[in-house]
């Protein structure tokens, strides 16, 4: 190769040079700009997170005029008017924080009212409770810590017995969350532990094809996750209640009415009544 050979290649190495150093310069603006992306998502899920902290795990009793505000008749008329309607029935709403927790804490928000006020349900719900520890460990649950959870759930039912605990006293300490967690697990293993009794009823309505167990674990016995139609089952069933959830979707309505009773007795409308809204439920009241 001569002088001239290698003076004619130079132009086209500085191409090739500039070309990979605009390419490696667009890589790295793309992955900046991809890294950039990332830190909004992030931050917008720690202001989310941080905006759903500040919101009481169970809320006061607040008018359910406040549901029908939410919505109107132009962009949202499904719920508005569904909305409406419900407030011809329905005088209060106690909001549940939006963390995957509302159901459980529902529950358990409407059953300290109730155990408050009526010492038949108090004697009757203390007895089914504490029944559960036994069961739990007979299921093969882990001793210790299904231990722990019970004796805390306990604790707050033996207060309520002991006349240690006013209504608002008794919902401060669901509000807090050294205690709040603790009650919402021992409901979340209340609906677990009655699906693993009764295995051969409940196995086949799983979705997925995934074995009872390992849907208990994922679905209902690990915290923040939502509720869905069999874990409700569960617990209702587990604990012996009656519950009403009111539908805004209708389409949402597991028998296609407005609203669903566990289990069903026109006889007797249940006394612990839910809204769900999608994906969310809160406690309301009757007028």
């Amino acid at each position: 190769m001569t002088a001239g050979d290698i003076v004619e290649k130079l132009p086209a190495k500085q191409a090739e040079s500039a070309e990979k150093s605009n390419s490696a310069s667009e890589r790295l603006a793309d992955h900046l700009s991809d890294e950039n992306y990332i830190e909004q998502q992030d931050q917008q899920l720690r202001d989310i997170e941080q905006e759903t902290k500040m919101v009481p795990l169970i809320g006061p009793k607040i008018p359910f005029d406040v549901v029908v505000q939410e919505y109107t008749p132009h962009e949202t008329p499904e719920f508005y008017f569904k909305a409406s309607d419900l407030s011809d029935t329905y005088a209060w709403i106690r909001p549940m924080r939006r963390d995957g927790n509302c159901f459980y804490r529902a529950v358990l928000a409407a059953q300290v009212e109730r155990i408050v006020r009526d010492p038949d349900e108090l004697r009757r719900f203390d007895a089914v409770c504490k029944g559960w520890k036994d069961r739990l460990l007979r299921l093969g649950f882990q001793e210790m810590t299904t231990t722990d959870f019970c004796d805390v759930f306990y604790e707050l039912l033996n207060q309520i017995l002991a006349h240690e605990l006013t209504l608002e006293q008794a919902l401060t300490k669901c509000n807090q969350d050294e205690y709040s967690n603790y009650y919402v697990i021992f409901l979340r293993l209340v609906a677990s532990g009655y699906l693993k009794e009764h295995a051969d009823e409940y196995a086949p309505f799983i979705d997925n094809g995934l074995p009872l167990e390992q849907y208990c674990a994922q679905e209902i016995e690990t915290m923040w996750r939502d509720v869905d139609h069999l874990a409700i089952q569960g617990l209702v069933s587990g604990l012996g209640l009656s519950l009403r959830i009111e539908y805004l979707d209708q389409t949402a309505v597991p028998n296609g009415g407005t609203h669903y009773d566990i289990p069903a007795d026109p006889a007797h409308p249940p006394p612990v009544v839910l809204l769900y809204r999608p994906g969310h439920y809160d406690l309301i009241f009757r007028r």
